[in-house]
């Protein structure tokens, strides 16, 4: 019996024992997890921060570039080239500015008119010739189009290959929900039209964006790079691709100052009839931030306009890994 009572009390501290080890490991893991969460927390405020502090960085260097010549932006521009290199609390951030503006405007191919969007007709010419480049089909171009104007129109009246809330809070639609009514906000809003879809997704994320203006088709040719080559030929329908190629590559350092010197610049090409216009400057501007701190890494890009009355305004921003 003694050697029975042993054995019972020595299994009984064994258990004990793996009772309270478990325990530790429980509490340990809950406090391991508890720290990493505040250490996140700790990483999402001070990115936001810095962020937010870079914005306001970078409105004050666009204003003091602007204070000597607002009337050319060029790819040699400080505002363009000086980026932003830091180290604030032991946080290593790399910051750029860019043109924002050296993209195809989806807003453009509405103007407002007697409280309603409605179609634009040299930015749809303008659409349909950037389509073609890209060789999609004109049927899906012509759909494209018309949904893409009753998302945006503020009247339930379907175009010709058009669709209203009949369709998108239809038993067919899911998520069920209505047509915006409104100016599209980002460029992935498209993805909720059905044209869309037909469409190779890459043709607009390399070449679309959304600005907040309903207005002509308009980008700044001093700072287009060899990519933009389809902007190009999209507004001037007598332009070729390799056209627009020879053009890219002969933009001087110091660039254009109006369409007079533009057009001098190569006399051989025929510009006539344009679908949009051309600008020697711009005001609207990308600010991408990344931040590293310890093993976390967070990005944001944000989308500024720089108006006349020299302030700044931030019309979009989207963070990653915050």
């Amino acid at each position: 019996m003694h050697h029975k009572n042993k054995g019972i009390v020595l299994i009984s501290i064994l258990l004990i024992v793996l009772l309270l080890s478990s325990i530790a490991v429980l509490f340990g893991n809950k406090y391991l997890i508890s720290l990493k969460r505040a250490q996140y927390i700790e990483f999402q405020t001070l990115a936001i921060n810095i962020f937010r502090n870079i914005e306001s960085l970078s409105k004050d260097k666009i204003k003091k570039e602007f204070r000597f010549n607002s009337a050319k932006l060029t790819k040699q521009n400080p505002i363009l080239n000086n980026d932003f290199i830091l180290n604030i609390n032991d946080a290593e951030v790399i910051s750029r500015v860019s043109d924002a503006s050296s993209c195809f405007n989806i807003n453009s191919l509405v103007s407002f008119t007697k409280g309603n969007y409605v179609e634009n007709e040299k930015s749809i010419n303008a659409f349909k010739r950037l389509m073609y480049l890209a060789e999609v089909e004109n049927n899906v171009t012509e759909e494209a189009i018309d949904q893409i104007i009753d998302w945006i129109d503020k009247d339930s009246n379907p175009r010709a290959y058009g669709l209203e809330d009949y369709y998108y809070s239809g038993p067919l639609h899911n998520p069920r929900e209505y047509s915006a009514m409104r100016l599209i906000v980002s460029i992935d809003e498209l993805k909720s039209i059905p044209a869309i879809r037909q469409i190779n997704w890459d043709i607009f994320k390399q070449y679309f964006c959304a600005l907040p203006s309903a207005s002509n088709l308009s980008f700044n040719i001093n700072t287009l790079s060899i990519d933009d080559v389809y902007l190009i030929s999209s507004i001037f329908p007598n332009i070729s691709l390799k056209d627009a190629e020879y053009i890219i590559d002969n933009i001087p350092e110091e660039g254009f100052d109006n369409f007079v010197t533009f057009e001098k610049a190569f006399p051989e090409l025929d510009f006539s009839s344009p679908y949009g216009n051309i600008l020697y400057s711009s005001n609207i501007f990308e600010i991408t931030t990344t931040v590293k701190f310890d093993k976390y890494i967070a990005t944001s890009i944000s989308k500024m306009i720089y108006e006349n009355n020299k302030n700044g305004y931030i019309i979009s921003r989207i963070y990653n890994g915050i």
